[in-house]
């Protein structure tokens, strides 16, 4: 292959990862969000159930589905931060 068939293989391979949802069902199901939870009490250790909770529950009310977990996580680091 040439450089030019390499490249245009690249954007191709890009474009394909960028129109497929990278998060895998993000708190799409009770189980998934029950893992995210989990993930959470571990990042913040201070920040009670009650608040993960509520903090998930914000995030879903603002954002629209499908959730970008990175995305998800800056919005609600907010209100989980002392």
């Amino acid at each position: 292959m040439s450089f030019l068939d390499d490249a245009q293989n690249f954007l191709k391979n890009k474009q394909q990862e960028q129109n497929t949802p990278s998060t895998g069902g993000f708190l799409e199901t009770p189980e998934s969000r029950t893992a995210f939870e989990k993930e959470l009490r571990d990042l913040y250790e201070n920040a009670t159930w009650n608040e993960i909770n509520k903090a998930i529950d914000w995030g879903m009310e603002v954002m629209d589905p499908p959730y970008d977990k990175k995305t998800f996580l800056q919005k609600i680091r907010v209100k989980l931060e002392d």
